[in-house]
């Protein structure tokens, strides 16, 4: 059962680094986009003659518990080693809630800063069997720190439950 639901887990992330990448192709005119599947970056693509790229957070848990929690959960370990920022090498981390038409963009290194500076709590035994440890970040307290952006929800994309 846990294969089936990291699956589907790893689809619905895909399905989001897809709609981030072409909002952005759209509406930030981000070109070449190439897509990666490390613990380097999801997608990368090039504006302004520059490479930029992106680690993409896709989260419907609020969507389908029916309730809010206000947290993005930011990911530092799985089974004991780095994974997630801290070992991302992208430039910028994009926490997307598809349900809720937001997307909270932040630098990778002011989101470390972030982390490392403020008293959040960390969880132990999240996902993936509880084999993921992170930090919660409750958006509405610390919302200064991103750009938020509107991506309209395409049902054709993510249906309606």
């Amino acid at each position: 059962m846990g294969n089936i639901k990291w699956l589907k887990d790893l689809s619905e992330g895909q399905k989001g680094e897809r709609v981030v990448a072409e909002h952005f192709t759209t509406k930030y005119r981000l070109t070449d986009i190439i897509y990666n599947n490390d613990y380097r970056y999801d997608f990368k693509g090039i504006r302004s003659g520059e490479t930029i790229s992106f680690e993409v957070k896709t989260d419907r848990y609020e969507y389908f518990k029916g309730y809010n929690t206000y947290n993005l959960f930011i990911e530092i370990s799985c089974s004991g080693n780095p994974s997630g920022i801290s070992n991302s090498q992208a430039d910028n981390f994009v926490y997307y809630f598809p349900d809720l038409e937001q997307a909270y963009i932040i630098p990778m290194a002011k989101l470390r800063l972030l982390v490392m500076t403020n008293q959040l709590e960390l969880t132990e035994q999240s996902g993936d069997g509880g084999r993921v440890q992170g930090y919660l970040v409750h958006r509405n307290l610390f919302k200064e720190w991103f750009s938020v952006i509107t991506i309209k929800k395409d049902e054709n994309i993510w249906g309606n439950k």
